[in-house]
């Protein structure tokens, strides 16, 4: 279903393929394998175009990398967090006949993974004061 996207100003369409979420207020979201399959599609071509040679960005542009990473490791962050607990929690009982164990070490491991992921966002926002230093050490149009 498409439908126009009442948070976008500009009046963009989204497509609306899923429900995922009860009807109400809250957000309507594609299922959690559409949208896991787009972000390595799109952490796939953020890294070949910016290991690849030939391809530049400027140092702003850099910036706005470096700013939208830090918000998706965020996200990726409390999206483990969010899976190690509906594991954990055996979406009432369909888990029931797996080994306890191994719900616990995946559940674990998730937790884990969101961890270190978290720790990597804030490593990376730490960064940020330098990335402006550099950014307005250079010419606007500098690219690397």
């Amino acid at each position: 279903m498409r439908g126009r996207d009442p948070k976008d100003p500009e009046g963009g369409e989204r497509v609306l393929e899923h429900e995922q979420n009860p009807p109400g207020p809250q957000r309507i979201t594609l299922p959690p394998t559409v949208v896991a399959s787009h972000l390595r599609a799109c952490a796939d071509d953020l890294a070949v175009s910016l290991t690849a040679s030939g391809t530049a960005a400027t140092v702003p542009e850099l910036l706005k990398v470096v700013r939208h990473l830090v918000a998706g490791q965020q996200a990726l962050a409390i999206a483990l967090e969010g899976m190690a607990g509906r594991v954990e929690g055996g979406g009432e009982g369909a888990l029931a006949t797996a080994p306890t164990v191994d719900v616990e070490v995946v559940a674990e491991v998730l937790r884990a993974a969101a961890t270190a992921v978290d720790c990597s966002a804030e490593a990376l926002a730490e960064s940020r004061p330098s990335f402006e230093c550099v950014s307005e050490s250079v010419a606007p149009d500098t690219r690397l």
